[in-house]
């Protein structure tokens, strides 16, 4: 059991935009930069083998980023529900998808690199 499903506690996430705008270029250069001691974990592996079966593509910090680009323009549909009467530029709640993705961006320094920060605290349902 994960820490969102332990009893009737949840993590509320919720996402910031501290810049007037997103720095789209910044984030993308941060994306493709591998971590400082990180070796290339897909050198000379195969994803895609036909000898295994189909292959699930696997998941690249840039889907994430490419995910939050669109996310940013459609929040609705991409989990993201949008919080007013706040004193920053633009701020949304999440749901539990858009929170892993978000969470990957966050442990990546994706996120800050756009201007965003994403705050999680325990919400107890009563």
């Amino acid at each position: 059991m994960n820490r969102q499903q332990r009893g009737k506690n949840s993590i509320m996430a919720v996402l910031e935009l501290v810049t007037t705008q997103p720095d789209w270029v910044g984030a993308l250069t941060v994306a493709l930069t591998r971590p400082q001691g990180v070796p290339e974990r897909r050198g000379g592996d195969d994803p895609w083998d036909s000898g295994t079966g189909r292959a699930e593509r696997p998941r690249r910090i840039s889907d994430d980023l490419a995910w939050l680009r669109q996310a940013y323009d459609e929040p609705e549909t991409h989990g993201l529900s949008g919080m007013k009467d706040t004193a920053a530029v633009a701020a949304w709640e999440t749901d539990l998808q858009a929170q892993e993705r978000l969470t990957r961006l966050r442990d990546r320094t994706v996120l800050d690199a756009a201007g965003f920060l994403l705050h999680e605290e325990e919400r107890i349902t009563v």
